[in-house]
């Protein structure tokens, strides 16, 4: 009886081909992973910055009409379907400072696909890759007022909505968020 030592080559062959092929798997799943990762990355990031610019508004809206003197200072200044003016009396001084953060203002620019808050004079980008973007306005009975608001229908806003859906490049869903604020009424 003969005892037979190593393998033989076509052994060897089929070896090296099963290895290779586990690898050459093992290889596409971590890279399927990895474009799985970096669109959840992404995706949340996206999710992000449509909560953190809702959040942004909600200060602006709270903020709005603020008046320690009651001069006057109307919360709502502008009020259009992609875009609105506020203002507020922060510093107690009876007027609204147009260079200040007393008075804000958001812009969608959809072309450009870009939501922005302008700080007095400064442009403050807040999302980009904006698909949808859409302003409301309310009564007080919570009925639609078309925009533009006139500006002596001003006053009959109650609430705005913001709609607004971001499409970051690499994603084939928007992300999507609405929140609606309730005015300060005024004195």
């Amino acid at each position: 009886m003969t005892g037979r030592r190593g393998l033989a080559l076509a052994e060897l062959l089929v070896g090296m081909a099963l290895g290779l092929a586990v690898l050459a798997g093992l290889t596409a799943a971590v890279g399927v992973a990895g474009r799985m990762l970096v669109a959840a990355s992404v995706r949340a990031e996206s999710e992000d910055t449509a909560q953190l610019a809702m959040e942004a508004l909600l200060l602006d809206v709270r903020r709005a009409g603020y008046d320690p003197t009651a001069g006057g200072v109307a919360a709502l200044v502008e009020a259009h379907d992609d875009g609105l003016a506020l203002a507020a009396d922060l510093d107690g001084n009876g007027s609204v400072a147009v260079d200040s953060d007393e008075s804000i203002a958001w812009r969608c620019a959809l072309a450009s696909r870009r939501l922005s808050r302008l700080v007095g004079r400064q442009s403050l980008p807040l999302a980009e890759g904006v698909v949808g973007c859409a302003f409301r306005y309310l009564d007080g009975d919570a009925l639609p007022l078309a925009a533009p608001v006139a500006p002596l229908d001003l006053p009959r806003v109650r609430a705005l909505e913001l709609t607004l859906r971001l499409l970051p490049s690499g994603l084939s869903h928007p992300s999507s968020r609405t929140l609606r604020a309730a005015l300060r009424a005024a004195p």
